[in-house]
């Protein structure tokens, strides 16, 4: 009698990558990036910035002041999960002035709203995809906010 090993290296490479394979070979990604363009809002209105994103789970998008020399969030403005829980920065600059909406759904999109707009407004902001597996990386976008008189 002769033994056959029906699961070679191979199957069992195929059977362990396939199911992430997907969420690989696609990734995680912005539907619709600023991809570092100007946004222009005037100043004492509101303004809303809306990402739509496909590619894979998300467990958490953040909104917040870029980081100087990174696409990093330096402080996170609002923080939403994918149970809807939002959370915002008490900042005194930023405190009562925004806010975020996101389902939680996946593909999705999130709007993130900056009321009263400010001069000091005027600056680098990012926007974090956390996604749910620890396999896949996060993923940025960002925009300048420019602030001109009524």
């Amino acid at each position: 009698m002769i033994a056959v090993n029906v699961l070679s290296p191979s199957h069992v490479f195929y059977f362990i990558l396939f199911p992430i394979l997907p969420h690989a070979v696609c990734g995680l990604q912005f539907a619709s990036p600023f991809n570092g363009n100007k946004v222009t809002g005037v100043l004492g209105s509101s303004v809303n910035f809306t990402w739509a994103f496909h590619g894979g789970n998300i467990d958490k998008v953040e909104w917040g002041t870029k980081r100087d020399g990174s696409v990093n969030i330096k402080d996170v403005l609002v923080s939403i999960n994918k149970f809807q829980t939002i959370a915002t920065i008490q900042n005194p600059p930023y405190s009562g002035r925004v806010s975020g909406d996101w389902d939680g759904s996946s593909p999705g999109q999130a709007t993130f709203t900056l009321n009263s707009i400010q001069k000091a407004d005027e600056r680098l902001y990012s926007c974090k995809l956390t996604p749910e597996s620890l396999l896949a990386q996060f993923v940025f976008d960002t925009f300048q906010l420019l602030v001109v008189g009524k």
